[in-house]
């Protein structure tokens, strides 16, 4: 099939640095690829020329990666869906300005969706009335051939807290954790950048660096499936995560941890648990891996992507043929 991607615009794909959306849709443009299909990534801030560069590829199906294209949506003449990466989706008490901007447009136009996570899809139908035969649960994948793998990491009794350092990811609250360290861009004023921060890492550091710490760590307020976490399981690392962040996750797994939200600020209770889970995942790094794989691109494609793909374009060709 031909695919156009549509990306948000603001920044190039793949990204140079920061950039979970930008990086998702090119690992999933080098997986789509492998199977055979012919991938256009479409990545402009501007509505004409999307539309534009859409109708000059002609794809079997559009893919909009980007959710303040919602408006956008009706003018798109091919077989469609919408995937969006906000945070808060679970948590309509979060909205705010998106309420009014994103999610009234997603109620009113009824889209096919993407959701990351079943809780997501709960949310689009129960609160925005979108029929449940337009929403399809597809989880987000990792390219493992890009991530380095220690048997043995360089620094087993550290974890690391990967993520752009703001509000909504946290870190502030768990700097007094002193085996634990940060990687991301800096956005929060609250953050000591003086106290076991790494700065920013560029790809080729994220795909060389992580497999040498013990476990991550991700205890957001708010998150829709992190891409960070399948990225632990390709280097190695078991997680301790937040209620918000454990979409799609296997809680019965050892080397996978959910502290509870009103534990959240139990800082020594979350450092034994961090400490708890970093000595498992650092003993059992092969069936962290193993169970990652579920999460590769070319089964998550294969298995949960395109068949629903299929299945829209399929529908799409009949209801022209009437």
């Amino acid at each position: 099939m031909r695919i156009a991607i549509v990306g948000p615009g603001i920044m190039p794909i793949p990204p140079t640095g920061w950039g979970a959306v930008e990086i998702l849709i090119w690992d999933s443009k080098i997986a789509l690829e492998k199977l055979g299909h012919v991938v256009k990534i479409v990545n402009t801030e501007s509505p004409t020329e999307i539309i534009k560069q859409i109708n000059n590829f002609r794809p079997d199906f559009v893919h909009i990666q980007y959710d303040d294209f919602i408006e956008l949506y009706p003018y798109v003449q091919y077989p469609c869906a919408i995937t969006s990466h906000f945070g808060y989706l679970e948590q309509p008490n979060k909205w705010d300005y998106y309420g009014d901007r994103i999610a009234k447009p997603f109620g009113r136009i009824r889209p096919n969706v993407f959701c990351l996570s079943s809780g997501i899809k709960e949310v689009y139908e129960r609160v925005l009335g979108i029929p449940s035969e337009r929403l399809f649960v597809t989880p987000n994948g990792v390219d493992f051939n890009l991530f380095e793998f220690s048997e043995e990491p360089a620094y087993p009794e550290r974890s690391i807290y990967l993520a752009k350092i703001d509000y909504r990811k946290r870190q502030f609250m768990f700097q007094g954790i002193n085996s634990l360290y940060y990687a991301g861009n800096n956005a929060d004023p609250r953050f000591d950048t003086s106290n076991n921060y790494l700065g920013e890492w560029s790809k080729e550091e994220l795909y060389k660096n992580l497999t040498e710490y013990g476990n991550l760590v991700l205890l957001s307020d708010g998150e829709a499936h992190p891409l960070v976490c399948t990225e632990a399981f390709a280097a190695g690392l078991g997680v301790v995560v937040s209620e918000w962040a454990a979409a799609n996750l296997d809680v019965r797994k050892s080397f996978i941890t959910v502290i509870p939200e009103d534990k959240i600020s139990d800082i020594e209770y979350v450092e034994k648990h961090i400490i708890e889970n970093r000595e498992y995942s650092v003993a059992n790094r092969e069936e962290i891996r193993e169970y990652g794989r579920e999460f590769d691109w070319v089964n998550v494609i294969e298995n949960h992507y395109l068949p629903v793909v299929e299945k829209l374009v399929k529908s799409s060709n009949m209801f022209a043929q009437l």
